[in-house]
Order: C-alpha cells, then structure tokens, then sequence
C-alpha cells in the first residue's frame, strides 16, 4: 500500500506585461542589489523577471516582491481637495499656546460663529460674569478679548456651563453650515 500523497503544486502569480514594466521601473529605481536584498530573492531570477524569461513566480517569491513593486503597479495616487473649512485656520501665537484648554475651546467656538450670534454669546458671557471686563491678550482681536474678559471672571462652574451653552450653539452653526455645503 503506497501512503504517499501527492504533491500539491504550489499557486503562482503569472507575470504580466505591467508588472514586468513594474519590475523595470523598480529596478531602475532601485538597482538590482537593492531591490534583491530588500525583497529577499536571488538577483537571477529578479532578472528572470525583467527580461522576461520566466513569466511565472510562485506565491512565496511573490509575496516577498509585491511590497517593493506596490508602488509602480498602482501608481501614485490622485490628489484629493482637502475638505471645506469651516471657521479660521489655526492660529500661532506665544498667548495662545499659553491658554489653558477651555479658554482654546472659547475662542474655536466663538470664531465659528457669525457676527450676530458672536454678539449674542458675548452679551451671554458677559451677563453671566455681570462685568464687561475685556482681556488684554494682543493676539486676539477685541470682540474676542471681551468674550475672554467676562468668561475669566466666571466661576470654574459657571465657566463649564457657559462654555456648554456655546458649544451647543457653535455645533448648530456649524451642522448648519455643513448642510448649506453638501
């Protein structure tokens, strides 16, 4: 009785004229050596490949070439428009690193805003601090310094609050934006 299986052949990746180019422009990118040594396969048959004698790799050689090939058989990828902005882009300044992370918020949400609803969150801040005492930060412009005066005299706990209340109303802004954009 003969208990020998057969051999199972092993898969293999026909070789195509792209990845033969593929191979070429890898090669030119490359070199030879490189390309063997980063990929693990004999420069013989990454020659093989390139010159088209062998049109077939098994699966094992394959797996081994494909990462270095990925790049010149997908081709780069086509430039995506980054999304809309919604509010200002990012401000630099030494005061404003300086801020502590709520006061950061306050002024991302207040930006959002437009005119009158800028107007509407001040007059809010300031009647919850019951003082109209701007900041004197440089870096921000005068409507700003006086949302950051009155929410600087709040309570932590009445700064939470009023911070919420701004924040729900920067997030209707801004879901309204949104749908006006798409």
């Amino acid at each position: 009785m003969n208990s020998r299986q057969p051999e199972e052949k092993p898969s293999v990746k026909k070789i195509s004229d792209d990845i033969a180019r593929a191979f070429e422009s890898c090669a030119a990118a490359l070199s030879l050596n490189e390309l063997s040594r980063v990929t693990g396969v004999r420069i013989e048959l990454l020659r093989r490949f390139i010159d088209r004698k062998t049109r077939r790799a098994r699966s094992e050689t394959w797996d081994k070439i494909y990462p270095a090939l990925k790049p010149f058989l997908v081709g780069p990828e086509p430039e995506r428009e980054p999304p809309p902005r919604i509010g200002p882009a990012y401000r630099r300044h030494h005061e404003l690193v300086e801020m502590f992370s709520d006061q950061k918020v306050l002024l991302d949400e207040f930006d959002v805003l437009p005119p009158e609803l800028q107007q509407q969150a001040t007059e809010a801040m300031i009647a919850a601090a019951g003082c109209d005492e701007p900041s004197t930060y440089s870096s921000l412009t005068a409507e700003e310094n006086r949302i950051m005066g009155a929410f600087l005299k709040l309570s932590p706990e009445a700064r939470d609050t009023e911070l919420l209340k701004l924040t729900a109303l920067a997030v209707a802004e801004v879901r309204k934006r949104r749908k006006e954009l798409f």
